[in-house]
């Protein structure tokens, strides 16, 4: 293997990678010493390559952080904190806009059936009436019986109206 770091193949540093992986910390600067390379350089091999150090030592592992990430991490992205006054408000206005909404819709229902009550018995109203009225117009210019037995006659009003003048006169 030659000395230069542009020099190693993939090969090479994933061979070096694994040696300083599978040893101490004094490996890894053995090697460095071994092939002219830089500490940092052994340990940027080992993250390209995906090899990592096995310290049978030490069994645990700790993470330095913050207490908003750890509180991220508890909660999830935020905590959820239900907003009680805003529930309450916005129960209460939904609440009162449905109720509003189905008092509308009784008393539209309630004016329109009364209305077309309404309608519907003037015009039948009008309607008898107006047979009322052609029947009285049929009987005031017609000829008929009223009593055969007490021997009372119906004439017409023109005809009525022309006789009393006559009889006048």
């Amino acid at each position: 293997m030659s000395k230069s770091s542009k020099n190693f193949t993939e090969e090479e540093k994933a061979a070096i990678a694994l040696k300083a992986a599978s040893g101490q910390e004094n490996k890894l600067q053995e090697l460095a010493e071994e092939y002219d390379v830089s500490v940092e350089e052994i340990q940027n091999w080992m993250r390209e390559t995906g090899v990592t150090s096995v310290n049978e030592d030490d069994d645990s592992i700790s993470i330095e952080t913050t207490d908003s990430y750890a509180t991220s991490v508890e909660f999830g992205v935020s905590s959820d904190t239900p907003d009680y006054k805003k529930i309450v408000f916005w129960t209460t206005f939904g609440s009162a806009v449905v109720l509003l909404i189905i008092v509308s819709v009784f008393y539209v229902h309630s004016y329109t059936t009364s209305n077309v009550a309404d309608r519907t018995s003037q015009e039948s109203q009008f309607y008898d009436i107006q047979e009322l009225q052609q029947k009285d117009s049929e009987t005031l210019n017609s000829y008929g019986v009223v009593n055969p037995e007490e021997g009372i006659y119906r004439i017409p009003i023109d005809s009525a109206i022309t006789e009393i003048v006559n009889e006048s006169n």
